[in-house]
């Protein structure tokens, strides 16, 4: 096998899986976060506790099959205290969920040049493969992503014939789960369901991530801190741990549980509820042994939506936190100003 130094893969970077599979010996300059950034840095101020080192409470696990009345309790503190939760028997079959498994096993299991050819460049080809977070970031993601944004006008056949049918069908399982959840998660603060929802999950997009294995996990990250633009995300991950959630001044395990889906409250809902509850800010890291898969399911508002906080949060002993900002401005400023934790915000504050 040929190895491959630092030095080599300073310029167009097709896939950071490539450089590992060809036997990358050490982190490119290009994806080593600076020393105050890194996850077991207690250096800098107000650094954070590493999670490992510490007994920690464990993200709320929810069954969507608890009465009514434990689910909108379970909800309530999920989102109150956390901003994240975990859910069982939701109803999505375990067989579609290892049937995409397998087709995104195989996706990435491509070569790079093979992944790039079914990506169409027709324009309503749905399909995108990105290396790192975005591209020009300053410091890059440790990650690989096929995205895929279904749209009306979509040509289906444009779809790899292997992901097409595990792809299409499990987007529509997760829409049902996703308003089967907002509709909770309104309940719990007395809001219309069906005009908070149809706003809110109207903007729909997944991310099918691969996070390699790294020869020095403590100079990098698979995602960097950070809280979700929209509004709701569920995620489907492997055995393979990785995922961090912020919970004061500590990084806790999100601990991979078969057949269960991670729910994650985005910024639109911190911004709507005037901070009553709360995005999470949350983080990947990598390993040196095995790599690690993700399937992301993004909800948000469309991009030409206006948001603020809705008048029955703001109160005179809680004024607006937020200004009124349109979607798409928000998204963009959180593209181009890049991964930092929850400092998106700002932009609405």
């Amino acid at each position: 096998m040929t190895t491959v130094g630092a030095d080599d893969t300073e310029k167009n970077i097709r896939s950071i899986q490539e450089l590992v599979n060809a036997g990358l010996q050490r982190v490119p300059a290009v994806y080593i976060r600076p020393v105050q950034e890194r996850a077991r840095c207690t250096s800098a101020p107000n650094s954070i506790t590493n999670v490992r080192d510490h007994q920690l409470p464990s993200v709320p696990l929810i069954s969507l099959s608890s009465s009514s009345r434990q689910l909108l309790q379970q909800v309530t503190h999920a989102c109150s205290h956390w901003g994240i939760f975990q859910v069982i028997d939701h109803e999505v079959p375990i067989s579609l969920q290892n049937q995409l498994w397998s087709a995104t096993c195989h996706f990435f299991s491509l070569p790079t040049k093979t992944k790039l050819e079914l990506i169409s460049q027709d324009p309503s080809c749905p399909l995108l493969f990105s290396t790192g977070f975005f591209s020009h970031e300053k410091v890059k993601e440790w990650k690989d992503t096929l995205g895929f944004k279904p749209n009306a006008s979509m040509n289906q056949e444009l779809l790899p014939y292997f992901l097409r049918g595990p792809m299409l069908n499990f987007h529509k399982k997760m829409k049902v789960l996703a308003h089967k959840l907002c509709e909770a998660i309104c309940t719990t603060l007395a809001l219309d369901c069906k005009g908070f929802c149809d706003s809110q999950l109207s903007r729909e997009t997944m991310g099918f991530n691969y996070y390699p294995t790294c020869p020095d996990p403590d100079l990098t990250f698979g995602l960097s801190s950070h809280s979700d633009f929209g509004s709701l995300t569920i995620i489907m991950q492997d055995e393979v741990q990785g995922l961090q959630v912020r919970k004061g001044n500590a990084w806790i395990d999100v601990v991979p549980i078969p057949n269960s889906f991670i729910v994650l409250l985005g910024d639109q809902v911190e911004i709507l509820t005037n901070g009553y509850y709360k995005s999470v800010e949350h983080r990947v890291v990598t390993n040196t042994m095995k790599p690690r898969m993700s399937i992301a399911c993004f909800y948000a508002p469309n991009e030409h939506e206006h948001v603020k906080p809705l008048n029955q949060f703001v109160t005179r002993g809680c004024p607006t936190m937020y200004k009124e900002t349109k979607f798409g401005d928000y998204l963009k400023h959180g593209f181009n100003r890049g991964l930092n934790g929850k400092s998106n915000l700002e932009f609405s504050s």
